[in-house]
């Protein structure tokens, strides 16, 4: 759908204020509205209200240029419309690249390829997706809309750098390959899921010990 449900919203735009980015690109722009919050938190909640006055760039990529609409032109420097990997060779490097529930659409071969664009473009990626994403084909014709996969925060344990919060249904998880995730955002990630995590690798290591003596 070229718009999504609220339930991952303040997580989401949490971490972006703490973030603090003077730059993003928001691949999968849909309808526009990450554009307009995030316009809305970064310049106007700065007493920059006026289009005159606004000091962040926010760029967008959208693969079907038929969700062309008034909220593109207002809260968009520019949006590329085409492919996501075309689009990120046409942007500039930013500090933060926002992924809203856009990776479920992804083949796993073509997922890898966006992960290392992103990473290479942007100080961080954080991206959102469904735990269990619902089956969904063309939407408006648009074929970009069919869910083609399923992620977890397991499958990005090779990047050095991450948090990872949720909401009951959606993964939310912010990465980066060569800066450290800031305190101040950390705060926001799930206890529960590095609780787990961290259970996993203790167990993994007594069942190695186990093997070793036996």
């Amino acid at each position: 759908m070229p718009t999504s449900q609220p339930r991952t919203l303040t997580r989401v735009h949490s971490v972006v204020q703490l973030l603090q980015p003077r730059s993003i690109i928001d691949i999968g722009v849909g309808h526009g509205k990450s554009g307009v919050l995030l316009r809305d938190y970064l310049d106007v909640m700065e007493q920059r209200y006026n289009r005159k006055d606004w000091s962040i760039k926010i760029y967008g990529i959208e693969g079907f240029p038929e969700y062309h609409n008034a909220l593109w032109d207002y809260a968009y420097d520019s949006v590329v419309t085409r492919d996501a990997l075309e689009g990120l060779q046409e942007l500039p490097s930013v500090d933060l690249i926002l992924a809203l529930d856009v990776w479920e659409h992804f083949e796993p071969s073509y997922a890898a390829k966006m992960l290392e664009a992103c990473l290479r473009k942007a100080r961080y990626l954080l991206l959102s997706t469904p735990k269990d994403p619902p089956d969904q084909h063309d939407v408006f014709g648009n074929s970009y809309e069919r869910h083609i996969s399923k992620w977890s925060p397991g499958d990005f344990l090779k990047i050095p750098h991450r948090l990872v919060t949720c909401t009951p249904d959606d993964w939310i998880i912010l990465l980066s390959s060569r800066e450290h995730i800031p305190n101040s955002v950390r705060q926001l990630g799930s206890p529960i899921y590095y609780l787990s995590e961290g259970l996993q690798v203790a167990l993994s290591l007594w069942s190695q010990m186990i093997r070793l003596r036996g």
